[in-house]
């Protein structure tokens, strides 16, 4: 039971810290061209070396900001819970383990929607054959953070299902 806990409190803190960083740095997209190399986050757009925010924001790129801070926000709420069922400080009516598992999935899905609406806005934005578009580092910290996420809440319900033992059944 330990073990599958301590597991997935360490991915959900690996997560945590991908979903942050992807969240928070400028290298979602970068653009190569013969002007020079420009990049792109959530937040700021950089072109030879000055980044400002942008007067208008895509409703995309709103809609991935909002999955992903939501992800991030259940993602700590995992580790949070995780942390409690290690600890067994407190006792509580329902399993810290279960609920974790449950948070982890959600932190799952929204890192889901968020990547995949930012992929689905993003893989044709370039129409200019002079200029190279790619994805970059902060976009692929988003993808990483996925597989975590549900191999987290995986281990948090096993964890669950191994602390009720036989009285479950």
């Amino acid at each position: 039971m330990q073990t599958c806990s301590v597991g997935s409190c360490l991915l959900a803190t690996l997560s945590l810290v991908l979903l942050c960083v992807a969240l928070s740095t400028d290298y979602w997209l970068v653009a190569y061209g013969p002007g020079g190399t420009s990049h792109s986050g959530l937040w700021q757009e950089c072109r030879a070396d000055v980044c400002r925010s942008p007067d208008r924001i895509a409703e995309y790129i709103q809609g991935t900001r909002a999955f992903l801070i939501l992800a991030t926000l259940a993602t700590a709420a995992s580790v949070l819970f995780l942390l409690v069922s290690l600890t067994s400080c407190v006792h509580s009516p329902v399993s810290t383990d279960l609920l974790a598992a449950i948070t982890g999935f959600a932190a799952g899905s929204c890192t889901l929607v968020a990547m995949g609406v930012f992929s689905g806005k993003s893989w044709h934005k370039n129409q200019d054959r002079m200029i190279q578009l790619t994805f970059e580092q902060s976009f692929y910290l988003g993808w990483a953070a996925l597989p975590l996420l549900g191999l987290s809440g995986a281990f948090a319900l096993v964890a669950h299902k191994r602390h009720l033992g036989y009285e479950s059944v």
